[in-house]
C-alpha cells in the first residue's frame, strides 16, 4: 500500500471520535458522519436479524445488504472493501448500490451444529464478491467470502456496523486470530495477505506480529483491516466468549413444516422466508412485534397473528410454546390493557388447540379460555369504564398516561367501546371479540362444557348482528377493512362489506391496481389483500402481493417494515453504533405473519362465514399455474390437515379430520374433476 493511501485509511477509520459527556453512541456516530461524509459508513437500511430462535436480544446478529454484519447487538461491524491493483478503495459493501446486490436465504446441506437444527444463512452476490453468513451456534458465526473478478478484497473490522459498539481492545496473534474486546475471537482459514491493526491514537500498523493495542477510554476509532489473498476463498469464524443464557425454546426446523410445490419459485421463497424471519425474531418463548431490539417486549396483538401464522405453517410445537403468556395473562403490550386482547388471545390459542387436537393442551387451556371469554362478555355488558391491570413494559413515551389500564368505556348499541392503538376502532375490536367467543365455544363443546358453549355462541350471534348494523352506521377506518372476513368471519352481507373495501382501495391504490404510496403499516395492507382474497378478488390480492415482493425492506430476504422512523422506540438502538437513522422499524413480524397467512390461505382456506365451515382449495391460485402439476401436503387448519394434488386437470383433496364441504377456488373451471378423500 502506498504511504499516502495508508495515511488516508488512518484518517478514514481512526480520526478522533469526540463523545461529549452523556452523548449517546448513536449521536456520536451521526456527528462523525456529518464531519466525514465521504467515508463508507454502514448502510443503515434493510437490516435483518440472523440468529437462533429464542436467543436473547443481545445475542442476535444483524446483517445489512452487501454482506455487512454484526455478530451481536452492540458488538462491532465487519464489512468488505474492494481494492484496485494499487490498493485504492473502489467501493465497499456499505456503498455498493442496492441494484448490484443480490441476497437470498440458503439452508446448509449438512448439519454442523448437532444440538439444534440449522439456521438459514444469508448469501450475497455482487459483481466483486460473494459472501455467505451462517450461524454455527448461539455464539458462533461463520463467513465464507469468495472473490468475483480480479480486484483485491479486504475485510475490515470497525466499531460501526449494522449493530456495532465501542472497540476497547484488539489483539492479533500469528495463528491467524484476532481478539476483540477480550470477548470475541475472529479466526481466518488462510493467513491474510496483509494485516493492519490501528489502535486509537494512531498507533503503528501491526504486520503479522502479536500486538496488544489497548486503551481505557476510546478517544478515536481503531480498526483492523485484512487484505485477503487474491483469487482465494476465505472462511472467517467469529466466536463469542460470553456464554448466552439457557435458551428455553425448542424447535425442529426454521422452515414451513408442510410441502408446497407450485410453479412460482418466488412464492415458495417468500413462504419459507416468513417462517425463518418469524422464528429468528423470537426471544425465549416470547414473540416480538418487530426487530427485537426495537421492540424488547411481548405484545399481545402482534403475537397473536405470529402464533397463528407459525401454527398454520406447521410449526405447531413452536406455537404451543409461545402460547403460555397469551393464556396466562389477559393484557400485555406496549400500550397497556387494550380491548382487542381477550378476543385475539382466544382466537390464537384455540386455533393452536384445534390444530394440535391434544387433550392435554385443551385441558390446560380451558380455565384460561373461560376467563377470557368472561372478559369479552363483561366488556359487552359494561355500563361504565372498565379498567384492568396489565403486565410487562409499555412504550416509554406513554409510561405516564393515566389510561394505560383503560380497556373500554360503557358498551353501546350491543358493541364494545374498546381501546386499541390509542383509538376506538369499534368494528375491529368487536370483530376479533366475536371470533374469540365462537372459538371458545368450540373448545367448550369439545370438552363437554355445553352450557358455556351455548351461552358464548348465542352471545356471538347477537354481536354479529350488532356489528353489521354498526358497519352501516359507523365511520369505517383502516382497521375495519382488515378483519371483517378473515380472521373474524363476522360479515353477513358480503356486498356491503365489499363496497367498504372498494372505497378504501380507491384511496390507497391507483387505476393500475398498484399501491399509490408505500404504506406505513404493511400489516394493514396485507390484511386488506386477505379480505379481497376470501371475498373473491384474488387479482387484487396478487397485485398487492407482487407489489410487496418488489418493495422489500431487505431485497431477496422478504422482510417488511413499520412506520416512519423508529416507531414506539425503547431507546436501545441509541446505545449502539449502527442503525443510526432508521427510516422505519424492520423486520416487522406482524407484517410477516400477515404475509404468511395470506399465502397459506391462497393454497387452502377455511371459509367460516356460513352456517358450517367450507374448505376452499386453491382459492388464490393464478390461472397460469393450472398448466402445471401442483401439490400441497400437511397444511394445518383448525378443523384438520389438508393435502391436495393437481394433476391431469384433476384435483384430489385429502381432508384429514375435516367433515364439511370442499369447494375449489374460482380459477378452476366449473366442470373440474374433484375427488375428496377423508
Amino acid at each position: 500500500m502506498r504511504p499516502s493511501l495508508m495515511v488516508g485509511v488512518c484518517l478514514l477509520l481512526a480520526v478522533p471520535l469526540r463523545v461529549a459527556a452523556g452523548e449517546s453512541a448513536r449521536l456520536a456516530v451521526v456527528n462523525s458522519m456529518i464531519l466525514r461524509p465521504q467515508d463508507p459508513w454502514p448502510r443503515g437500511k434493510g437490516h435483518v436479524v440472523l440468529g437462533v430462535p429464542g436467543s436473547g436480544e443481545d445475542f442476535k446478529g444483524y446483517h445489512e445488504p452487501g454482506g455487512n454484519f454484526s455478530p451481536a447487538f452492540g458488538s462491532f461491524g465487519l464489512s468488505l472493501w474492494v481494492l484496485d491493483g494499487e490498493g485504492d478503495r473502489l467501493t465497499t459493501s456499505d456503498t455498493l448500490p442496492l441494484e448490484k446486490v443480490e441476497q437470498s436465504y440458503y439452508w446448509p446441506a449438512q448439519r454442523i451444529w448437532p444440538r439444534r437444527p440449522e439456521v438459514p444463512g444469508i448469501r450475497t452476490v455482487t459483481p466483486h464478491y460473494e459472501t455467505e453468513w451462517s450461524v454455527l451456534g448461539e455464539n458462533r458465526w461463520q463467513l465464507r467470502v469468495g472473490p468475483r473478478g480480479t480486484n483485491t478484497l479486504a475485510l475490515v473490522l470497525r466499531s460501526v456496523g449494522p449493530a456495532g459498539g465501542a472497540l476497547k481492545s484488539l489483539h492479533w496473534f500469528p495463528d491467524n486470530r484476532l481478539f476483540v474486546n477480550d470477548r470475541w475471537v475472529v479466526s481466518f482459514s488462510f493467513r491474510p495477505q496483509g494485516v493492519e491493526i490501528v489502535a486509537p491514537g494512531g498507533a503503528a500498523t501491526l504486520n503479522d506480529v502479536r500486538g496488544e493495542p489497548t486503551w481505557g477510554e476510546e478517544a478515536v476509532w481503531g480498526y483492523a483491516k485484512f487484505t485477503l489473498l487474491a483469487q482465494q476463498e476465505h472462511w472467517v469464524t467469529i466466536e463469542d466468549a460470553v456464554i448466552p443464557p439457557v435458551n428455553p425454546f425448542e424447535y425442529s426446523a426454521l422452515r414451513p413444516l408442510l410441502t408446497v410445490q407450485v410453479p412460482d419459485q418466488q412464492f415458495t421463497d417468500c413462504l419459507e422466508a416468513q417462517v425463518a424471519n418469524l422464528m429468528m425474531g423470537l426471544v425465549g418463548v416470547e414473540t416480538r412485534p418487530g426487530d427485537p431490539n426495537s421492540y424488547p417486549l411481548n405484545w399481545l396483538r402482534d403475537g397473536a397473528y405470529i402464533i397463528v401464522a407459525l401454527a398454520r405453517a406447521g410449526q405447531l410445537d413452536a406455537a404451543a410454546q409461545l402460547s403460555g403468556p397469551f393464556a396466562e395473562h389477559d393484557f400485555f403490550g406496549g400500550f397497556g390493557a387494550e380491548a382487542d386482547g381477550p378476543g385475539l388471545a382466544l382466537w390464537a390459542l384455540t386455533e393452536v388447540a384445534g390444530m394440535r387436537r391434544e387433550a392435554r393442551f385443551d385441558e390446560w387451556l380451558w380455565p384460561h379460555a373461560r376467563r377470557k371469554a368472561g372478559l369479552v362478555m363483561e366488556m359487552l355488558t359494561a355500563t361504565n369504564a372498565l379498567r384492568r391491570p396489565y403486565v410487562g413494559p409499555v412504550v416509554p413515551r406513554y409510561a405516564g398516561r393515566e389510561d394505560l389500564d383503560l380497556v373500554c368505556d360503557a358498551a353501546r348499541d350491543g358493541l364494545i367501546m374498546g381501546r386499541m392503538d390509542w383509538h376506538r376502532p369499534v368494528l375491529y375490536v368487536n370483530a376479533v371479540s366475536y371470533r374469540g367467543l365462537l372459538n371458545a365455544a368450540e373448545l367448550a363443546a369439545r370438552l363437554g362444557q355445553a352450557r358455556e358453549a351455548e351461552q358464548w355462541r348465542a352471545r356471538a350471534l347477537e354481536l354479529r348482528g350488532a356489528w353489521m348494523k354498526g358497519l352501516m352506521a359507523l365511520e369505517a377506518n383502516e382497521r375495519t377493512t382488515i378483519c371483517g372476513l378473515y380472521p373474524s368471519w363476522i360479515v353477513t352481507d358480503r356486498e356491503v362489506y365489499g363496497a367498504k373495501l372498494a372505497e378504501r382501495r380507491r384511496k390507497t391504490h391507483g387505476e393500475d391496481g398498484q399501491l399509490r404510496d408505500k404504506p406505513l403499516w404493511p400489516y394493514f395492507s396485507l390484511a386488506e389483500a386477505h379480505q379481497w382474497l376470501v371475498l373473491g378478488g384474488a387479482e387484487h390480492a396478487w397485485n398487492d402481493l407482487r407489489w410487496f415482493w418488489a418493495n422489500q425492506a431487505s431485497p431477496g430476504l422478504y422482510t417488511w417494515w413499520e412506520g416512519d422512523g423508529e416507531e414506539n422506540s425503547f431507546g436501545r438502538w441509541e446505545q449502539v453504533r449502527g442503525w443510526v437513522t432508521p427510516a422505519h422499524v424492520t423486520p416487522h413480524y406482524w407484517a410477516a405473519a400477515e404475509m404468511l397467512l395470506l399465502q397459506l390461505d391462497m393454497l387452502a382456506c377455511l371459509d367460516e362465514s356460513g352456517v358450517e365451515p367450507v374448505l376452499r382449495v386453491g382459492l388464490g391460485l393464478p390461472e397460469a399455474w393450472l398448466e402445471q402439476p401442483m401439490s400441497v401436503k400437511g397444511l394445518p387448519t383448525r378443523l384438520g390437515k389438508v393435502d391436495w394434488e393437481w394433476a391431469n386437470q384433476r384435483m384430489t383433496v385429502r381432508a384429514r379430520g375435516f367433515k364439511g364441504p370442499v369447494e375449489l377456488g374460482p380459477v378452476f373451471p366449473p366442470d373440474t374433476a374433484l375427488r375428496v378423500r377423508r
